[in-house]
């Protein structure tokens, strides 16, 4: 395993190279990213290098901290601070090989002010021979004081065509699903893959066009079966959205003739061509906003019912025409 072989986050890779030449490798780091973004991935890598080894996880001093690794009863995900008090009588016993120790933190953002504060105690006082890997989807989890002694190493979203391709390559996975799962996945080839073998995803694909195109041909009572919808599964309203964008973004591409730009719902060509008969271009290109907007909106944790009423208002407003009520 090496830094070569993680796709993307070039910048991260060169950072991260240059303190394995240098020899000045910090003492804790946090990487950033949403799950499915590779955190783990990038972390192994770096522990492979500074390690020595081609497989870390074989290694007597690589730990991935969790609280079933030192309390097989406790089955919470968010890490506890019984686990890191667990992790700091580990981490001064000296490396069993090599002069190095790597600890990786999965879920890193779930501890709470005891367990953050516990670990403190080793980034003041941080033992030469040992790299404690933070990993985390919002670093603005984690206390000023923690931040202040660990670079954040924020992961990008991989364009879509890497993850389409190596879906294919790797996963011989056809080419249109492979399209549709890249745009679904945000650029996490993580999270493509859980996508791949979610049957449920596909069923909420289906059920949320329908329900979206419902609103084309038919009468408030789609769209207000539209927010029941989104109201009923708050859980996957991001998985939504990128539906939903993906969607809004064919119908402009279709509507300004760009042939040149893969459709992603290529299997839904009919009900696309039939969609964008019903919209004016200025309509089409509006759609698009609509979600990125609302989606800003409910990740700043606005009130959810209200944001998607809305959100199902401004769709109605635009493929009917703002006059619509009147």
């Amino acid at each position: 395993m090496s830094l070569e072989t993680v796709i993307g986050n070039d910048s991260i890779k060169a950072l991260l190279t240059k303190a394995l030449e240098s020899g000045r490798i910090g003492h804790a780091y946090i990487i950033e990213g949403k799950r499915g973004s590779g955190k783990m991935t990038l972390a192994k890598a770096f522990a492979a290098r500074i390690l020595k080894t081609e497989n870390p996880e074989t290694h007597p001093d690589f730990t991935v901290v969790t609280n079933q690794l030192y309390d097989s009863s406790k089955r919470k995900e968010n890490v506890l601070v019984d686990t890191i008090r667990s992790m700091k009588r580990d981490v001064y016993i000296k490396p069993y090989m090599d002069g190095k120790k790597v600890y990786v933190i999965p879920l890193a953002d779930t501890m709470q002010a005891p367990a953050q504060n516990s670990l403190l105690k080793v980034f003041e006082e941080p033992p030469t021979y040992c790299t404690i890997i933070l990993l985390a989807e919002n670093a603005n989890a984690f206390l000023p004081t923690i931040l202040s002694r660990a670079p954040v190493l924020r992961m990008q979203p991989l364009a879509d065509t890497q993850v389409e391709e190596f879906l294919i390559q790797e996963k011989n996975t056809p080419r249109e699903k492979a399209r549709q799962l890249a745009v679904l996945s945000g650029g996490a080839i993580g999270r493509a893959l859980e996508l791949l073998e979610d049957e449920p995803a596909i069923a909420l694909r289906e059920e949320t066009l329908s329900l979206f195109l419902a609103m084309a041909g038919g009468t408030y009572r789609d769209m207000y079966d539209f927010v029941k919808f989104l109201k009923q599964n708050k859980t996957d309203i991001s998985l939504i959205l990128e539906i939903l964008l993906a969607w809004c973004r064919d119908v402009m591409y279709r509507k300004l003739q760009l042939q040149e730009v893969p459709i992603t719902n290529g299997d839904k060509n009919r009900e696309l061509i039939e969609f964008c008969s019903r919209l004016p271009k200025d309509a089409a290109l509006q759609l698009s906003e609509i979600v990125v907007k609302y989606q800003r909106m409910i990740e700043q944790n606005v009130n959810y019912s209200v944001a998607v009423l809305c959100m199902a208002t401004d769709f109605w407003e635009e493929i009917h025409g703002r006059n619509y009520r009147s």
